[in-house]
């Protein structure tokens, strides 16, 4: 009797994965990101030049990206986390928890917060999933003071928690806002595996407060099942520009730099894994100097708003000489100003790129921008990496 009631939870848990999976597919719109291009514009202009990204999927890991504990020593009881230091999802006690990416700017994420309040109160109302199911937000690209105003404002009833240098982000594929993303925990072994994904702001909270029930006994194994029968989400995000014009404004703007005189020799694109970088050589006489530009192509953080392009140039002691726009846009998708674009250039020109871009709302954000203006920062602390593969060359 005992061996076929193993068998039978076995199957019955397949078989209930398989529902969840099916229904929650329809009731939650658009499962996958997709990069978002301004309208009339071609779909990967400068595919040369594209970077790629791909979604965590279900049944993976999630990643133990270590992130602040909470300061409110509510919500750390609510986790079951220590006074202080570094947690990862993996410390929280509990069989599932809702990790919600949002963006205080973002106002689709505002817009989520009430039912995610209602969403919240039904959890703690069930004895089913009380204790058992915790909900957590991340601020992408946030700081610490960003999300406790944000909390207290608008009244957030779960703990939220700063991702200020997008690392856990980026860990899980770099999605849009708002995106949710449900983990399955385990203890002895430890697991922490992707059980659920939501993209979008018309969710159905009752239904996956209904999944959330039926998960939190679900095993981990059924989950990487899964995975092996799943087909990654990858997005290509491109500038709207061919490689042959992006090519051209980098020489401009290298020769603009080098000045009246000086010649640009020995333009060429570099090959830096997971970077579009050019190097191009200034002459003048029998002095030399080596400039470098990379070209960036990042997803947008908010669902509403477009993908960030741009270049910067910097030279071989890696400080930023130039600063240009491909396609930066602010609140309401309006094109950036000649006067948005040089209060950037001074954000960043002299700053070095093998040390990182910590972002300053209040002193470095465009105004309604800083969404922009924080991937802008962020993109550029990833330039060690660079800067360490040239000196490699």
């Amino acid at each position: 009797m005992k061996k076929y009631t193993i068998l039978f939870t076995g199957l019955l848990s397949v078989i209930l994965v398989g529902l969840i999976l099916g229904s929650t597919a329809c009731k939650m719109p658009r499962w996958q990101y997709a990069g978002n291009m301004p309208p009339g514009k071609p779909t990967l202009a400068g595919e040369d030049l594209a970077y790629g990204y791909r979604l965590i999927q279900i049944g993976e890991p999630f990643p133990d990206t270590p992130l602040n504990v909470p300061p409110a020593p509510r919500d750390r009881a609510y986790l079951g986390l220590p006074s202080d230091g570094m947690f990862s999802v993996s410390d929280i006690t509990a069989d599932l928890v809702l990790v919600e990416m949002l963006n205080v700017h973002c106002e689709d994420c505002l817009n989520r917060v009430e039912a995610y309040n209602a969403l919240f109160q039904d959890i703690e109302a069930d004895t089913v999933t009380r204790d058992r199911v915790k909900m957590m937000a991340v601020g992408v690209g946030n700081t610490g003071n960003e999300i406790q105003r944000f909390s207290s404002e608008y009244h957030v009833r779960f703990p939220l928690v700063a991702d200020p240098q997008f690392t856990l982000h980026a860990a899980v594929g770099k999605p849009v806002t708002p995106f949710s993303i449900l983990v399955r925990l385990q203890k002895k072994p430890d697991a922490a595996v992707v059980a659920l994904t939501a993209h979008g702001g018309d969710t159905d909270y009752a239904k996956l407060h209904q999944d959330m029930a039926a998960l939190v006994t679900l095993d981990v194994s059924v989950l990487r099942e899964r995975r092996s029968q799943a087909l990654a989400d990858r997005v290509t995000v491109a500038p709207p520009q061919s490689e042959k014009e992006i090519t051209s404004r980098i020489r401009d703007a290298m020769m603009r730099i080098a000045g009246e005189g000086n010649d640009l020799a020995d333009f060429q694109k570099l090959f830096i894994a997971d970077h579009h970088v050019y190097a191009g050589v200034i002459k003048n006489g029998e002095n030399a100097q080596t400039l470098y530009a990379e070209v960036i192509s990042r997803p947008t953080i908010c669902e509403v708003c477009e993908d960030v392009h741009f270049f910067y140039v910097f030279n071989e002691k890696g400080a930023v000489v130039e600063f240009v726009p491909l396609q930066l846009t602010k609140w309401g998708n309006n094109e950036w100003t000649a006067e948005d674009i040089e209060i950037m250039r001074q954000r960043l020109m002299g700053r070095f790129i093998f040390t990182p871009f910590y972002f300053n709302p209040e002193l470095d954000a465009v105004s309604s921008a800083t969404i922009t203006s924080a991937i802008i920062f962020d993109s550029l602390s990833d330039g060690k990496s660079i800067f360490d593969s040239l000196g490699k060359r």
